[in-house]
């Protein structure tokens, strides 16, 4: 891809920076692929998190950070419309906002998630994410999502209103693009999923940087025992405990049962806020639950940092094994070669990205949560260990590549012009 020397400028929606660390690995790896490819782009990054993330980003000069609530966005619109016809009406804040998008060539959208028939209350925000470049007639490219189940009628005419008009629509797996096209909406394909275009850094280097990774790596070096990480979720645990489900108890139970099966149990929260009474894009407080329902023999290693999405990927590669219900831990587990024995939420979410590593096995839906057949799957999966990670990393060869051509592939949308 060549820009002729000229910065390319784009603007993101739906991911922060901080939080949810799934989130900010596949906006790191959406920078990462320009930054491989040697194109000079800057993001401005209109995130629902914009005082945490500005204070992340003050070290990236490629980066600006704009305020991209869904309350930010109702104001956005309508200051969209001021800045085009009483330009002077428009607060200095706000115009820097919507300059931003003004003179960006292409809008992206990058939320994880995207018309899920189990989530219709984020309907409206996928929507609402994508009016600013629809207004202003910007390219406006959908990346890598998880799109589907669309049953719901509602969803199903709200999400081919949406991307209908949208210049291009990825789906970040084969079932995802599948029921795009089911909606009618024929210009989408399939695209890895962003974050397995990051750069992640040696191991050593973060653990000489970081004293929590620093004493992981020296439980490492003394331990004789397999290291079988455990990335819990918040969401899982909404939903399983609609169900009746003790999710709690059974993150406990599974980390009693590899400690009674001779490995060391690592607790890792992927999505961190200091804030434990905050449970949205927050692992936090479910890790401590967790280790208050474990027995005291139970020695384990719990991550309790705001590690960076790199340094979080750079610690998962150490594994023997991960148990993931945060999909983007199950990402990460996959990019690294360490097979993830997943309990998911959203059963085409995660078993399109196992599918396309050749491991669907790994995978198992939350209503299947009960230790007692956990112990056999950790049993056969620690055999199968050395096949599953030939495997995995067998076809790592070929989506990490293709991850990384996302920048030519925006470059094409570009080059088609602004909304359909």
């Amino acid at each position: 891809m060549s820009n002729g020397g000229r910065r390319l400028r784009l603007a993101t929606f739906a991911v922060p920076l901080s939080g949810n660390k799934g989130s900010a690995s596949m906006l790191l790896g959406l920078r990462d692929a320009f930054h491989t490819a040697g194109v000079d782009a800057h993001f401005s990054v209109f995130s629902y998190y914009p005082k945490r993330d500005a204070a992340i980003a003050a070290g990236m000069s490629d980066v600006s950070v704009h305020a991209g609530h869904p309350k930010h966005i109702l104001v956005l619109l309508p200051m969209i419309v001021l800045r085009a016809i009483l330009p002077a009406l428009v607060p200095s804040s706000w115009k820097r906002d919507v300059d931003a998008l003004r003179d960006s060539d292409g809008i992206l959208l990058v939320g994880g998630t995207t018309f899920e028939d189990s989530m219709l209350y984020k309907v409206p925000w996928n929507l609402l994410a994508a009016l600013p470049g629809y207004w202003l007639r910007r390219p406006t490219v959908f990346l890598s999502q998880t799109i589907g189940p669309v049953r719901h009628p509602l969803n199903r005419m709200l999400a081919r209103w949406t991307l209908s008009r949208a210049r291009d629509v990825h789906g970040r797996g084969r079932r995802s693009d599948a029921w795009v096209h089911k909606i009618g909406v024929e210009h989408a394909s399939y695209q890895p999923d962003l974050s397995f275009a990051m750069a992640v850094p040696a191991f050593d280097d973060v653990a000489d940087r970081n004293e929590v990774v620093g004493r992981f790596r020296e439980r490492l070096r003394a331990e004789k025992r397999t290291f079988v990480g455990f990335a819990p979720n918040s969401i899982v645990f909404t939903k399983a405990k609609k169900r009746g489900i003790d999710y709690i108890a059974f993150m406990a139970g599974v980390m009693q049962k590899a400690h009674e099966q001779g490995h060391f149990p690592v607790l890792i929260p992927h999505s961190y806020r200091d804030d434990v009474s905050q449970i949205h894009n927050n692992d936090r407080s479910l890790c401590i639950a967790i280790r208050q329902l474990l027995p005291e023999h139970v020695d384990h290693f719990y991550v309790d940092a705001d590690l960076t999405s790199q340094e979080l990927r750079a610690m998962i590669g150490q594994l023997h094994l991960l148990v993931a219900s945060r999909f983007h831990s199950m990402i990460s587990s996959l990019s690294m070669g360490v097979p993830p024995i997943t309990y998911g939420w959203g059963d085409h979410k995660y078993l399109e990205v196992l599918e396309e590593f050749n491991v669907p096995e790994l995978y198992a839906t939350f209503d299947a949560l009960d230790v007692a057949a956990f112990a056999p799957r950790l049993q056969r999966f620690h055999a199968e260990r050395d096949d599953l990670s030939r495997r995995i990393v067998a076809a790592g060869e070929t989506v990490k590549p293709q991850s990384l051509s996302i920048p030519d592939i925006i470059a094409r949308a570009i080059d088609a012009g602004g909304a359909r």
